[in-house]
C-alpha cells in the first residue's frame, strides 16, 4: 500500500486531533499520557514560571469533545504524573478535567505506569478496554490476545531539522495480524522519544520491543490535515 492509499485508509477509519484519535466505527475517542501534575513536578525541580498545564489540558480536551462528540472517551494510561503521592492540588486538577468530560459521554480510565495512586485518590481504572475489534491499553504490558491495538506510553515524536514533532505511529497488520496505533503524549509538556533514532530494544513498551519498529509509519496531524510518512526505516 502506497503512502496516499494508506492515508486514505486511515482517514476512512479514524479522525486525528491534538494527539487524540477518534474511532469512527465505535464512536470512541482515545488519548493517552495526560500526565496531570507534570507541571507540579517541574516546579519541584526548580522551574520558576507557570506553564498553565490545567488551562491548556482543559482547552485541548474541550476542542476534542467539540470536534468529535464521542460516545465514549478513554484516557489510555498515565492519567496522572506522580508515582508516589496523592497531592490535593493534583487531585483537584484531575477532578476538574474528568468533570469536563463526564457530562458529555461515557468516561473510561485505563491505568498506566504512573497511575498507582489513582485508587487512593478515589478513581477506578482498568488495565485494558476492548470493544468493536479494538483494544485500548497503555502499552506497558505485553498483550498476546487483542484486537487492533491502540496504546500510548512511548511519547513518540519525529526529530526533523532540530524540531521535535509529536506523531502517531501506525503499523498495518504487524501486531499478531492486527493493526497498531501508538498515540503521542496528550500533555504538551511531556518530552518525546525520537522514533527515527531508535532501535526496538531502546523502547519502553514490551509490545513495541517485539516488533520491527522500522515498519511503522509516523503520522502527523497539523490543523486537521493528516500527513503519513514512509516507514521509519526509510526516513
Amino acid at each position: 500500500m502506497n503512502i496516499e492509499d494508506l492515508r486514505e485508509h486511515l482517514i476512512k477509519r479514524f479522525d486525528f486531533l491534538l494527539g487524540s484519535i477518534y474511532i469512527k466505527e465505535t464512536g470512541t475517542c482515545v488519548l493517552s499520557d495526560v500526565h496531570i501534575g507534570l507541571e507540579d513536578e517541574l516546579f519541584a525541580q526548580g522551574l520558576v514560571f507557570p506553564l498553565r498545564e490545567k488551562e491548556e489540558l482543559l482547552r485541548r480536551i474541550e476542542i476534542v469533545l467539540e470536534s468529535f462528540n464521542p460516545r465514549k472517551f478513554i484516557l489510555a494510561g498515565d492519567v496522572v504524573h506522580s508515582f508516589g503521592r496523592a497531592d490535593r492540588r493534583i487531585r483537584r486538577k484531575l477532578e476538574l478535567i474528568l468533570n469536563r468530560i463526564r457530562p458529555r459521554c461515557e468516561l473510561i480510565l485505563v491505568s498506566g505506569t504512573h497511575d498507582g495512586m489513582l485508587p487512593y485518590m478515589g478513581f477506578t481504572a482498568q488495565r485494558r478496554y476492548d470493544e468493536g475489534g479494538y483494544t485500548v491499553s497503555h502499552g506497558d504490558e505485553d498483550l498476546r490476545e487483542h484486537g487492533h491495538l491502540i496504546m500510548g506510553h512511548e511519547h513518540p515524536v519525529l526529530d526533523v531539522e532540530m524540531m521535535r514533532i509529536p506523531c502517531y505511529l501506525f503499523g498495518r497488520g504487524i501486531m499478531d495480524s492486527m493493526d497498531i496505533i501508538v498515540l503521542p503524549a496528550f500533555n504538551p509538556l511531556c518530552q518525546g522519544v525520537a522514533v527515527n533514532h531508535l532501535e526496538s530494544s531502546d523502547l519502553l513498551s514490551p509490545v513495541l520491543r517485539r516488533l520491527d519498529i522500522g515498519k511503522l509509519h509516523p503520522v502527523v496531524e497539523v490543523d486537521g490535515e493528516l500527513m503519513v510518512f514512509p516507514e521509519i526505516r526509510r526516513l
